[in-house]
């Protein structure tokens, strides 16, 4: 009797465990300029330019998420833990993809994220290489110099232990 009585606990908390965990759900969306999608007009060759450009909002990142039957931390907030990805393309083959495995915590609702919570300036610079595989760099004067191409760059956040997911945003830009 008593083992029947323990064995229908420990279903009933494994039952309760499920409910509260798959309620807790967080739904939203990266986007640039409030676009989910975008071309960006680069005003030169250079990565570092490109970053000026996000640092003086001419782009900015939006990131926002709702949250539903999210539990409270110790402080009484509610966080989720983010992991950062970054998907850099050049002429449709991916150039690199990082994922910073160091979570970051946000609030629920509407914020604007800086260029360096990813990691796409630091790969773009790094197109200068004159080989990718070797690493090895260019004269001083071609240093983050983009080379002629397509770029394609995705970028994404994943919810740690919470369901849901947000929504990735993707730029582009072609430099001759």
């Amino acid at each position: 009797m008593k083992k029947r009585i323990k064995n229908s606990l420990g279903v009933l908390m494994i039952c309760f465990l499920s409910i509260s965990l798959s309620a807790q759900h967080i739904k939203g969306e990266l986007n640039i300029n409030k676009r989910q999608k975008m071309t960006l007009e680069l005003t030169s060759k250079s990565a570092v330019n490109l970053f000026k450009e996000f640092k003086q909002e001419k782009y900015k990142i939006g990131f926002n998420f709702q949250a539903e039957e999210l539990n409270k931390n110790a402080e009484g907030e509610f966080v989720v833990f983010f992991d950062f990805l970054t998907v850099v393309k050049k002429d449709g083959r991916t150039i690199r993809k990082v994922k910073r495995h160091i979570p970051v915590p946000y609030f629920p609702g509407e914020m604007f994220l800086p260029a360096e919570a990813f990691d796409f300036i630091g790969i773009l610079s790094v197109t200068s290489w004159d080989d990718m595989v070797k690493k090895t760099f260019v004269g001083q004067e071609k240093l983050g110099i983009l080379k002629a191409g397509k770029y394609e760059v995705e970028l994404g956040v994943v919810p740690r232990d919470v369901k849901g997911e947000i929504a990735p945003v993707t730029f582009g830009f072609v430099v001759k």
